[in-house]
């Protein structure tokens, strides 16, 4: 080891304590950042953090590019190698403020780390992304099969996430406690719920139709009555797994403990839409599709601010920016309603809708 490796752990254990403690953020954020800084130390290959000069960073972004991705076997996308040096960055611009570190690096040099702006720029942007139009999810969950426990809370886990719009990773810690039966709502406390950056709030349910909500409540309706789940349970508990009559391990049914991490969740998503035959979406897509069930529902400032309010979000802003894009189809056929229409007269209502004719 080298001598100087101790110092560039003590450093970055700093660092990372700071973005925890210090500003807050998850043990996700952190695990990332970790991640980054732990792949420039390895290309340093014991070398000090001190040593840092705009040729090394350039060397670094020359060897991320070269590098494979360990689970395709191809090369690292533009999304990967720029999430790392945001990360990396970040970490020298602290650093260059830290005693023993600030005379060694300047502010300046570390801009040899930032992005490829186009593919920055194409990051940032708002366009339309493909996702499962609401006709689709309705398709797939009446295809789905219930024949057993496990089938059954996997296809409430997809309604649920529609149905509500939350992410993978809350829905797997939420409690029955949560969920609102009476006034159809789920109360995500952002203290023993994984929520985005721990926020707290109330979403009710999306309308979706009342055969979707109906999978939710007579899923919840079996925890309870059948497996004698209780308030305090998760609503979408673990795969139990024992060993069978030939003494090989085998999903056997539903314990009383959440999952550990939302990739199983991911998973099952995925191959719901699969084995339908319709296109592996991601969950990501489950708030794309909500934003445009939202043009069926909302035609006034208020009805639009209560929806964006429902999917978490404190600026309706927020949810036009990152769900709200229109497909470029739709964009198409829009503008030529618009010529065909011609400029609405004084007395024309800014929110009328443009027929369809």
């Amino acid at each position: 080891m080298s001598k100087r490796a101790p110092d560039n752990l003590r450093i970055t254990r700093k660092y990372l304590v700071r973005l925890q403690d210090a500003r807050g953020l998850s043990e996700a954020s952190v695990d990332k950042a970790a991640a980054a800084i732990s792949a420039y130390t390895s290309f340093l290959e014991g070398k000090d953090l001190r040593a840092f000069h705009p040729e090394r960073a350039r060397a670094f972004k020359r060897r991320l590019a070269s590098q494979q991705n360990q689970h395709t076997g191809g090369k690292l996308s533009r999304s990967s190698i720029n999430g790392t040096l945001r990360e990396v960055k970040a970490f020298f611009l602290w650093l260059s403020d830290q005693p023993g570190y600030k005379s060694k690096i300047t502010s300046s040099d570390t801009d040899y780390l930032s992005p490829d702006r186009k593919s920055e720029n194409a990051r940032r942007s708002s366009c339309w992304k493909p996702h499962p139009s609401p006709a689709q999810v309705r398709v797939l969950l009446h295809q789905m099969p219930t024949d057993t426990v496990l089938r059954r809370r996997d296809r409430a886990l997809i309604a649920f996430l529609f149905l509500t719009g939350s992410r993978e990773g809350a829905a797997i810690t939420l409690r029955l406690a949560h969920v609102d039966l009476a006034n159809a709502c789920v109360h995500f406390d952002g203290k023993s719920v994984d929520t985005k950056f721990g926020k707290t709030f109330t979403t009710a349910f999306f309308p979706f139709g009342h055969d979707v909500e109906r999978i939710v409540r007579e899923w919840i309706a079996e925890l309870k009555d059948d497996h004698l789940f209780s308030a305090s349970d998760p609503l979408f508990p673990k795969t139990k797994v024992c060993q069978g009559p030939s003494r090989r391990f085998a999903a056997t049914g539903i314990c009383r403990v959440p999952w550990s991490s939302p990739s199983s969740a991911a998973k099952i998503f995925k191959a719901a839409f699969d084995d339908a035959g319709l296109p592996s979406f991601s969950p990501h897509r489950v708030r794309d599709t909500l934003a445009e069930l939202a043009s069926e529902h909302c035609r006034t400032p208020e009805d639009y601010k209560a929806w964006s309010q429902n999917m978490g979000h404190d600026d309706v802003l927020t949810t036009f920016r990152s769900y709200g894009s229109v497909a470029t189809g739709r964009q198409i056929d829009l503008m030529a309603k618009f010529r065909k229409r011609g400029p609405l007269d004084d007395g024309d209502s800014d929110l009328d809708l443009i027929d369809d004719d």
